[in-house]
């Protein structure tokens, strides 16, 4: 029996864009801060922002934490690999 289809099957012919935007973390954290990299990510047919940081921790995504596909994103994008 084939699966039903799911509402959103209908962008299976176009992919969802992904917007990553690099932050300046000492403009927007201080000079002081361990945050090593800051990234503003969006999804095109998501509502908000992920805001994904390096520091201390490693990678994580302010919001879901370091499983985040957002992470996955920033992290093969500044490895020069698609994620997607």
């Amino acid at each position: 029996m084939p699966r039903p289809r799911s509402p959103d099957s209908q962008f299976d012919f176009w992919p969802q864009r992904i917007f990553v935007e690099e932050l300046d973390a000492r403009a927007i954290a201080g000079e002081r801060t361990r945050v090593q990299a800051m990234y503003k990510v969006r999804y095109e047919r998501d509502g908000g922002i992920h805001q994904v940081f390096l520091d201390h921790h490693g990678w994580y995504c302010a919001e879901h934490g370091p499983a985040c596909s957002a992470v996955r994103e920033v992290t093969a994008r500044r490895e020069g690999v698609s994620p997607s």
